[in-house]
């Protein structure tokens, strides 16, 4: 039987079939029972370094890595509002080595306008945890004849000067509370887009916009010098780490805009990932020296659970829409 020498001769030991599957099986429960995380972890921030959500990620980012005893890499994305990282890290494998630091106007803001990156950027990650939220501040160059809220729409009814106002981008929270400034108060403004809070703010230092809406980082050091001035903050009432600042709503009971940054991972992620980040990162915000940078960034902490985050987003998703729309808010 010729055949049967053949195959006879070209088979392996049934022994060595099984110690050759007995390795790769091995081989792949150890690289399932990897500890999460086992090498770098990277957060994407779609703005530009040294602003606020950059700063943000990179004190959580530096905490995080010691507490996991891995490096974390902060990878600036930049462009279309912050949606070029969103996309990057919805296309990124699920693993939680891939971590997006998302801002309201990613999450809530963006989806309503059509842009050439429009999409739904909470149909496309997991939220890990919501960190902080801070309100912005309305600052007014110094020869702008007003010093309040009520004056600044007094002035803006009298159409005596035409009457502008800065932000970081089109899709943003800054964009939004200049629109209700001037349909609360019955005048008219022009919205000056700028790619970030910094150029904007050398405008209206240098006279080129007599208005902007900014984050109290930006504003308030250049307001207690003099250089500028700040006329209210967008928050419900006024903001307890700036209680000398007049709440716009306290001249409209309604007008109220806040911003707020948090963490998300590519869909399907495993939720025990998802588990240790929020539990990791929560523990570092319940951190006395992380309370206190926040304080001094003018935030404020929040914290919670990924179904909490998920709860946020949906509610301004739905609230905001409807602002958009009925403000006919477009892209720019």
């Amino acid at each position: 039987m010729t055949s049967g020498k053949l195959v006879r001769g070209k088979a392996r030991a049934p022994g060595v079939v099984v110690l050759v599957a007995m390795a790769l099986v091995a081989t792949v429960l150890g690289a399932k029972a990897q500890p999460y995380p086992s090498r770098s972890l990277t957060i994407l921030v779609g703005y530009s370094a040294g602003g606020q959500a950059d700063a943000l990620a990179r004190i959580i980012g530096k905490q995080l890595g010691e507490n996991l005893k891995v490096s974390v890499v902060i990878e600036n994305k930049t462009g279309a509002n912050g949606m070029i990282a969103a996309q990057a890290a919805a296309r990124a494998e699920p693993d939680g080595y891939t971590i997006l630091l998302v801002t309201d106007a990613m999450v809530a803001i963006d989806p309503h306008l059509a842009t050439s990156n429009h999409f739904d950027l909470s149909k496309a990650m997991e939220p890990v945890v919501n960190v902080m939220w801070s309100p912005l501040l309305l600052a007014a160059a110094n020869n702008v004849p007003a010093n309040s809220v009520a004056e600044l729409v007094a002035l803006g009814k009298q159409k005596t000067q035409n009457l502008s106002f800065g932000s970081p981008g089109s899709s943003t929270p800054h964009r939004l509370a200049g629109e209700m400034l001037q349909k609360y108060g019955g005048f008219t403004m022009t919205h000056i887009p700028y790619k970030g809070t910094s150029v904007a703010v050398n405008d209206l230092l240098g006279g080129q916009i007599p208005l902007l809406f900014g984050a109290p980082t930006a504003v308030e050091p250049l307001a207690m010098a003099g250089k500028i001035k700040v006329l209210g903050v967008t928050s419900e009432k006024r903001f307890p780490l700036l209680p000398d600042v007049p709440a716009i709503s306290e001249t409209f009971p309604e007008f109220k805009v806040i911003s707020y940054t948090g963490f998300m991972l590519p869909k399907n992620t495993p939720k025990a990932v998802i588990a240790t980040l929020n539990k990791e990162i929560n523990q570092i915000l319940a951190t006395e020296s992380m309370r206190t940078w926040l304080d001094k960034q003018r935030m404020v902490a929040l914290g919670g659970t990924p179904d909490d985050f998920m709860r946020q987003i949906e509610v301004d998703y739905q609230a905001r829409g409807e602002l958009i729309r009925a403000l006919g808010i477009t892209a720019e």
